[in-house]
C-alpha cells in the first residue's frame, strides 16, 4: 500500500469517527452537485427524513489497487525481515 492510499484509507476512517455530517432528503435533492463536491474521497454524510437516518452517502474512495499488485507493494516495503527484526528490537528494549 503506497502512503497515498493509506492517508486515504486513515482520512476515511477518521472521517467516519468524527465528522459524520448529516443532511436532509430536500438537501440531497436540490443541491447534490453542491454537497458532492464539498465532500472529500471517502467522506460520507447521513441522508435523514424528519430528523431519522433513511440512508447514507459516500463519495467513492481512492480507486482500489489490484490484489497482486497491493500484495507485491507490502511485501516491498514492510513485510521484510529488516522490519520484523527492528519491531522486536524496538518491543525487546521496551521490556527491559
Amino acid at each position: 500500500m503506497e502512503r497515498a492510499d493509506f492517508i486515504c484509507f486513515a482520512a476515511a476512517m477518521l472521517n467516519t469517527l468524527f465528522n459524520m455530517k448529516k443532511v436532509g432528503v430536500r438537501e440531497i435533492v436540490h443541491g447534490f452537485s453542491k454537497l458532492h463536491k464539498s465532500l472529500n474521497p471517502g467522506q460520507s454524510v447521513d441522508i435523514t427524513s424528519h430528523g431519522q437516518p433513511i440512508g447514507q452517502y459516500i463519495k467513492r474512495p481512492c480507486p482500489p489497487r489490484q490484489n497482486a499488485e497491493l500484495l507485491q507493494g507490502c511485501l516491498q516495503r514492510w513485510l521484510r525481515p529488516e522490519v520484523g527484526d527492528a519491531i522486536l528490537k524496538r518491543l525487546l528494549a521496551e521490556e527491559e
